[in-house]
């Protein structure tokens, strides 16, 4: 059954190691009606070549070369505002998806979607090594995020990247939304999309692993494990973590319009309830 056309949106960056495992598992999904839009952020390595070769024989690969680097984020909007379609997905240059993750993606975001609303569902994801072994089942547990509870307190999203790109599908409302509200302040292109997702639309999560998350040397984010040990030593380089949480509170605020006091506030009870669930 057709329900609408889904726009993968890979961005690749010196991917070769593994990108080919990435584009291997989305080849393999049982949704057909997608397409692929790979721009290339300017590597160095055979990536380029690995991009052209699969151009060269599906026809719903599409090769974007990058005129300049612009960073993950960046180059992952770029994708978003030049590409339409009904439906979006982002996806990494390192993962595997699972051959149904599509379908039960757009199948969820169908569950919540009225029309002209934005809407946006989000997955679990297993969490691997760089040769697949699972590191843990679930990356809301290694990364303690309740679902139930950002859902529950949707405030914490603004305190929270609580999701990765790649977990996400969202409608085109969502998309244009986005693009009428993006500036110059772009840290993370997940982050900012759940917080606009939040002010403007819908959001739901699926239950579900649909896709093994890989941990490596070289990842832009990628999962990190969280106890209250290393929450402990990032207290204590003070400086640093004083820098960093500025950086961030001001790309948050541009987007949500939140006080510093409620910022840190949301943030102050969101650790405290984590580590509780």
């Amino acid at each position: 059954m057709n329900q609408g056309k889904v726009a993968i949106l890979l961005s690749t960056y010196n991917g070769s190691l593994f990108l080919k495992e990435q584009i291997e598992s989305i080849i393999k999904q049982d949704y057909i009606n997608w397409e692929l839009f790979i721009r290339d952020d300017g590597s160095t390595d055979s990536t380029i070549d690995i991009i052209k070769d699969y151009c060269n024989r599906f026809a719903n690969f599409h090769f974007i070369m990058g005129k300049e680097s612009l960073g993950s984020a960046k180059s992952f909007l770029w994708l978003l505002e030049n590409i339409e379609s009904d439906y979006y997905m982002f996806c990494d240059q390192d993962d595997v998806w699972n051959k149904d993750k599509i379908k039960k993606s757009l199948n969820s975001l169908k569950e919540i979607e009225v029309p002209k609303v934005a809407s946006l569902v989000f997955s679990n994801a297993i969490v691997v090594t760089e040769d697949l072994k699972i590191i843990n089942k679930s990356f809301w547990i290694y990364n303690k995020i309740s679902p139930s509870l950002l859902l529950a307190n949707p405030d914490y999203i603004n305190v929270y990247n609580s999701a990765p790109g790649c977990t996400m599908i969202f409608n085109n409302c969502l998309r244009d939304i986005v693009l009428k509200q993006i500036n110059n302040n772009i840290l993370m292109h997940d982050w900012l999309i759940m917080m606009i997702a939040l002010k403007f639309g819908k959001i739901n999560y699926i239950n579900e692993a649909l896709m093994l998350y890989r941990q490596h040397q070289n990842n832009v984010v990628g999962a990190k494990k969280v106890t209250l040990y290393n929450r402990l030593l990032k207290t204590l380089n003070i400086k640093q973590l004083l820098q960093k949480q500025l950086l961030v509170f001001n790309f948050v605020n541009s987007y949500s319009n939140i006080s510093i006091f409620k910022y840190y506030k949301l943030k102050f009870m969101f650790n405290i309830n984590r580590y509780k669930s």
